[in-house]
Order: C-alpha cells, then structure tokens, then sequence
C-alpha cells in the first residue's frame, strides 16, 4: 500500500479488434487469409497505477477501459472499410498490396491512438488522487499542446466539411444528378473532417481533462504557484468552458462517426443527408465554447510555467 493510502494495480485492456465492426466487414477480413493474420487475436494494453482501492480495483480498471476506446475502435473500423472499398477494385497483385498495407497502417495507427488514449486517461486518472507533481509529466505535455492550436479547426472546419458533403448528396438526389457520385465524394471528405477532429478536437480535450481533472487538486496545494494556477482553473469562467468544450468534442465525435458508418454501409440517401446537415448547422454554436476555451487554455500556459518551476 503506498503511504498516501493509494494501491498498486495493474489496468489492463482486452477487446477484440472486430468490437465495433459490422458483420459484413468482419466477413470480409475473415475471408481474406493475407489479411486477417495481421489482425492481433486481442487489442491489449496494461498500464501499472496508484489508485484508491475503495473506488479502484484491476477488475473495475478492465471494464472500464473498452468503453473509453470505442471511438478509436469505430475509426479503426472506418479504415477497415476504407481497405475493402479497395479491395473491390483491386485488379492486381500491386494493387491487392496496396490493400494489405492499408491494412497494416490501419491496425498500426488505431492501436497507437488506443494505447496513447489509454496512458492519457489512466494518468488523469491518478494524478486526481496524487499530489500536484504526480501529474507534471501529463501537465507538461498537455499544456505545451496549447501552442499549436488552431480554435477554429475544434469545430468550425470539420462541420463545414460534413455540411457540405450532406447537402451535395441530398442536393444531387433532389436535382437528379449522380447522386452515387456525391457519396464517395462524401466518404472522402468525411474522413478528413474526422481526421481534423482527432488531431486538434481531440488535442484541444486531452488539454481541457487535463486541467478539470487537475485543478481542485492544485488549489488546495499548499505551494503558492500551485494553488494559484488551481484557482485559476476553478475559476468558472474557465472551467465551466472547459468541461463544456469536453462534453461538446465526444457529442461531435459521435455525430460524424455516426454519419461515415452510414455513408460506408449504403445508407445515407437524400432525406438522411437533409437530416445530417440539419444537425450539423445546429452544432455551430459548439465553436463559441471552443473560442473561449482554447483562449482561456492559452491564458494559462504563462501560469503553468510558474508550477512547473514551484515544483522542480
């Protein structure tokens, strides 16, 4: 038992990479011999921590992990299906390679997305129930994300992708155009807005968990910096945008996901497409919480430099 009451465990994750596959993919990837043996039989991480054995235990930790990377496992499923649409025009050994090594790509960049996920949550996890230093490491390297944000890539820039790809789909069936045409298109674009999603959403929400998970912790320091930087964090008008911005990225994530599974699976027509752009309009207003907060991020990098030098 460690002396501040906290318990050594282990987290581990373990779920099949097919988790939030459709059968028809999983078929796919069964049937193809070259392809499937590069699938591990399990996705798995573990993870040693401290934690509070009255709410934390390695088999609370197990159950808790598959759902925190069920995003990561439905954009591994969308890079699957990505290979297949490939696959279907492969027409050569050279192209069937191309096939296999999207494959290899897809599997090598969901498990590192998976991994880094896991170590970011786990981290948070404990640094709220260790002293403010215990969490420096994660601090360090979330605040120094802050620099190279780009507020109006959180939201606006991956919604008006969506926006637009929507309305040419259901403007194509309306105006009798290719509307097949549009939906590829659309696939395209879809994974684009999701990649602009993961590489600063998903930055700008590391940053924000980072800073609710921590903050009480370090107002109640008895460093001064410590404490400051804290009640800086605390302050509502900081925090409120903050947990706002964490809550609004998981509601976006799920909402394009949700639009590229329907895309890939055939399913997203004129009048479904008339709905989607609808719910993206409406999400616009996401991109104000996320001005105030990547601003109020960017106000607190100068504080944090005074905790990093109180604590060395």
């Amino acid at each position: 038992m460690a002396a501040d009451g906290n318990k050594a465990m282990t987290a581990k994750l373990e779920v099949p990479w097919q988790k939030e596959m459709k059968g028809e993919l999983i078929k796919w990837v069964n049937s193809e011999k070259d392809i499937v043996k590069l699938f591990p039989k399990k996705i798995t991480y573990s993870q040693k921590v401290e934690l509070n054995p009255a709410k934390w235990n390695d088999s609370k930790l197990k159950n808790a992990l598959p759902a925190l990377v069920r995003p990561e496992l439905q954009i591994l499923a969308n890079r699957i299906s990505d290979a297949e649409k490939l696959a279907d025009k492969a027409k050569s050994p050279k192209e069937h390679n191309k096939v296999i090594a999207a494959v290899k790509l897809a599997i090598k960049t969901s498990q590192s997305e998976i991994e880094e996920k896991c170590s970011t949550a786990l981290e948070e996890l404990e640094s709220g129930v260790a002293d403010a230093k215990a969490g420096l490491a994660l601090g360090k390297k979330a605040m120094a994300e802050v620099g190279r944000l780009e507020a109006d890539k959180v939201f606006s820039a991956p919604l008006e992708i969506a926006i637009t790809s929507a309305k040419s789909i259901h403007q194509a069936e309306s105006g009798g155009k290719d509307v097949k045409a549009a939906q590829e298109s659309a696939k395209k674009e879809i994974a684009e807005a999701l990649k602009i999603l993961n590489d600063t959403g998903k930055t700008a929400q590391n940053v924000a968990k980072y800073l609710s998970a921590n903050g009480k912790k370090m107002a109640d320091n008895p460093k001064g910096e410590v404490s400051a930087f804290g009640k800086k964090v605390m302050d509502k008008k900081v925090l409120g945008p903050l947990q706002q911005l964490d809550k609004d990225i998981d509601k976006m994530t799920a909402a394009l996901v949700g639009y590229a599974k329907d895309l890939k699976d055939g399913k997203m027509d004129g009048h479904k497409a008339k709905m989607a752009e609808s719910e993206f309009n409406k999400m616009k207003g996401l991109q104000k919480t996320a001005d105030t907060a990547v601003k109020e991020m960017q106000g607190l990098q100068k504080a944090f430099k005074a905790v990093q030098k109180d604590l060395k």
